[in-house]
């Protein structure tokens, strides 16, 4: 494969491109600077697979009538350590920022605090949900059902969604440590980047045709049938995250897809649950050290490292150098803009 075409961006036009892509699809101004902030995030810490190249599988869910781009969500308390969410068929994050310092209070002053949301959409990395949460001093843990297309091990079809977790933990003098995963051996986005880009991928990710696992990701692609990773566990999270995504928070589960398919969508209207917890509530004032003795434990362990910290060092770089996008997803943005503003 040849070197692809590349254009260097400021994360600064990275948000105006995306402000200007949900802006010409009609999206209130309140969702589309939430959104706008997630893709710029995306582009600059990664997954990069759910930044720019993003934008048209956004851009579609509104103007295909399948996501709502005046989505007025609403929260509400219903015990004292749980809140849920509506988000008028929007984005999640949208209905999540409104949420937020509430969810923070609660977990304050109960230790334990949780927000769930149906009727919602989500596309971007998961690691941007519990983060904001785990910068407030909170242990923070993510999920979210997807579109059914990660097969059970043993199984012939798909039943669960790439169905992604999160977790966020503060450490202390520094960035909090994030991560996420999908609990599909690779998420649906880096698939579809490896076979634009044109190569395999590194380890056979899904079901070709003929039913064999393969890395080829057009074959993948073809027949929407991902494998779990871990075999038997990976399928034990995905389905973990489908009872506490759409079973706790009343969204549409993985295998229902009939709304969905009539849109072409890439997603489902879901289910998404964040727990909230605050160290200072649960009688270890070590809490700290603790956090500083496992990390001292990974640094200078042979090549390993602290799970996260790889996209602080990608962070560094794209706030000082920007960010490489590709060519030909930068024409399909500004057609997508052009196309959706007239």
């Amino acid at each position: 494969m040849g070197d692809q075409a590349t254009e260097n961006l400021s994360l600064d036009q990275v948000r105006d491109l995306a402000n200007e892509t949900f802006r010409a699809c009609g999206v209130s101004d309140e969702a589309r600077m939430v959104l706008a902030a997630i893709v710029t995030r995306s582009e600059r810490d990664g997954p990069r697979s759910h930044g720019l190249r993003m934008l048209p599988v956004y851009a579609q869910s509104f103007t295909s009538g399948y996501a709502n781009p005046d989505a007025k969500p609403v929260v509400t308390r219903t015990a004292a350590g749980a809140l849920q969410g509506d988000a008028d068929n929007g984005y999640y994050q949208h209905a999540a920022s409104l949420a937020h310092d509430q969810l923070i209070e609660m977990a304050r002053t109960n230790g334990i605090a949780a927000f769930s949301c149906k009727n919602c959409h989500h596309l971007a990395g998961l690691r941007f949900d519990v983060e904001p949460l785990a910068e407030a001093g909170l242990v923070a843990i993510g999920v979210i059902n997807s579109l059914s297309m990660v097969v059970p091990q043993g199984g012939t079809r798909p039943v669960f969604g790439t169905n992604p977790m999160a977790f966020a933990c503060p450490r202390e003098g520094q960035a909090p440590i994030v991560w996420d995963q999908a609990s599909s051996m690779v998420a649906l986005m880096d698939i579809r980047m490896a076979a634009a880009e044109g190569h395999h991928l590194p380890y056979p990710a899904g079901l070709a045709p003929d039913g064999s696992k393969t890395t080829d990701p057009d074959a993948i692609l073809d027949t929407r049938s991902l494998l779990p990773f871990g075999e038997h566990k990976g399928a034990a999270i995905a389905f973990l995250v489908e009872v506490l995504g759409a079973a706790l928070a009343g969204g549409t589960l993985s295998v229902d897809n009939q709304d969905r398919e009539a849109h072409g969508a890439l997603n489902i209207k879901g289910g998404s649950t964040v727990i909230a917890i605050d160290p200072n509530r649960f009688g270890n004032p070590m809490f700290n050290e603790y956090i500083n003795r496992i990390s001292a434990e990974i640094i200078d362990n042979g090549d390993a490292r602290i799970p996260g910290d790889g996209r602080l060092k990608m962070r560094a770089r794209a706030m000082q150098d920007g960010v490489n996008a590709a060519t030909d997803v930068l024409d399909q943005i500004r057609d997508v803009i052009k196309t959706a503003g007239s």
